[in-house]
């Protein structure tokens, strides 16, 4: 049976579409997505059923973020073959990039847009994450979370909760008017879903992302201020300030996890070994990610390989015994860069530089030329809650989350690189 162009366009868009609905209540939901898109991106592709013309000044883009999709599964098998260690959970997250080149190439040629129905699903699937946590289990075995005093899900730890729903909430606030002027009950659906995200954040108590509010709340504010830019800048700038200055003061948690992380900053010792706090081993982890990215800077150690030089008398002057085993556990460096640079070496470095700063420069790019400047908003704040979350997590350390990440920057990446700028839309 014949599929025509325009099925295969409408089934990939109906799958993409839905990416944000289950992403906390249905284990495997992202990754089966991610797993099901790339076959029907396959079939398109071998069905040649792409749209034949790409502008020449695309050529440049295209090829690097296909190489910074398949670049993690290349630097896994490089790294595995060099220390002759194959491990195959190693793959799980690198995989998950290299099928969503297919995706990306797909989207791009045949001008998919998965985000126009994005902007309406985020909020609703953070509205039925915050249900499901009624009745679904809970990361530490806890029936009913509301009465917990940290929230999570049973297949979704607190920091991954954390900075994906607040990731998730500040989209929901940028999607406002992104590509018309919202009804009323639309802006209204989109800020109960800011709200949720943020509420699920919070009550995860993880700090993960937080960093990023005050900028993203600056982005937000710029972008819908006056037309003077300089005015612009000076309102944007005081008012952030202001509203992060005022979740502080209305929010008992927060000042406590803020006190909290500033305690642990004041006692953290360069020269002695340190007690267990969760700044404190952060910032011991890096140190040592640091020491054993120099004693094998080209192919890394893989996830476990360093474990050899967790005594090392550099090592002992400032982590305690249980730090200095915590990698090995499983909990790696708690850092995207610092495992990855650890654990692959330069490549590791390369490609996760790669996957944050590639998509961030072409959001900054297009704007730049005139694209729709709430859609590249909206790629900013994604990016930039991304970078800050992976400098105190792994955030593409579950299969779910890899799935989901490959996927959306799939999506967002073709869609800006495919969009015109402004003045040709309206001029046509």
């Amino acid at each position: 049976m014949h599929l025509s162009r325009d099925t295969l366009n409408k089934s990939l868009l109906c799958l993409l579409s839905i990416l944000p609905l289950g992403l906390f209540t249905v284990k495997g939901w992202a990754s089966g997505l991610s797993f099901a898109c790339a076959a029907l991106a396959i079939l398109i592709i071998t069905s040649r059923s792409l749209n034949s013309k790409v502008n020449e000044q695309d050529t440049f883009w295209i090829q690097l973020l296909l190489l910074m999709f398949t670049l993690p599964l290349f630097s896994v098998m490089l790294s595995s073959a060099l220390r002759g260690e194959w491990i195959w959970a190693n793959f799980d997250s690198a995989s998950r990039f290299f099928i969503a080149a297919p995706i990306f190439y797909v989207v791009f040629r045949n001008k998919i847009r998965p985000t126009h129905q994005w902007q309406y699903l985020i909020p609703i699937g953070l509205i039925l994450t915050l249900i499901s946590t009624a009745f679904l289990p809970g990361y530490y075995g806890v029936i009913n979370l509301f009465d917990d005093s940290r929230l999570a899900i049973y297949f979704v730890d607190p920091l991954t909760l954390g900075y994906l729903s607040l990731t998730l909430g500040m989209l929901s606030f940028f999607s406002i008017n992104m590509y018309s002027k919202n009804r009323w009950f639309v802006i209204i659906l989109k800020i109960i879903g800011v709200a949720v995200g943020f509420y699920i954040s919070l009550k995860t108590q993880s700090r993960t992302g937080w960093l990023a509010i005050p900028p993203a709340l600056f982005l937000l504010l710029w972008l819908n201020g006056p037309k003077n830019k300089i005015l612009s800048i000076f309102i944007a700038l005081l008012l952030s300030v202001l509203l992060t200055i005022g979740i502080y003061q209305i929010s008992p948690m927060v000042q406590n996890r803020v006190h909290d992380a500033l305690v642990d900053l004041q006692d953290y010792k360069l020269d002695q070994a340190n007690s267990e706090s969760s700044i404190g081993e952060r910032i011991s982890f890096a140190r040592m990610g640091l020491h054993y990215y120099k004693l094998s800077p080209l192919y890394g150690w893989g996830l476990r390989g360093y474990m050899a030089h967790a005594n090392d008398p550099e090592l002992v002057v400032f982590a305690s015994e249980s730090t200095r085993a915590s990698p090995g556990r499983g909990s790696l460096f708690h850092s995207e860069f610092t495992t990855n640079a650890v654990a692959y070496g330069l490549l590791g470095i390369i490609y996760t530089l790669l996957i944050f700063f590639a998509p961030l420069t072409l959001c900054i790019r297009q704007w730049a030329r005139g694209v729709n400047p709430r859609l590249c908003a909206f790629g900013v704040v994604y990016l930039l809650c991304e970078i800050v979350s992976g400098l105190s997590t792994e955030i593409f350390g579950l299969k779910f989350a890899a799935s989901f990440h490959a996927v959306f920057l799939a999506c967002l990446c073709a869609e800006l690189l495919s969009s015109r700028p402004q003045e040709q839309v309206s001029a046509t």
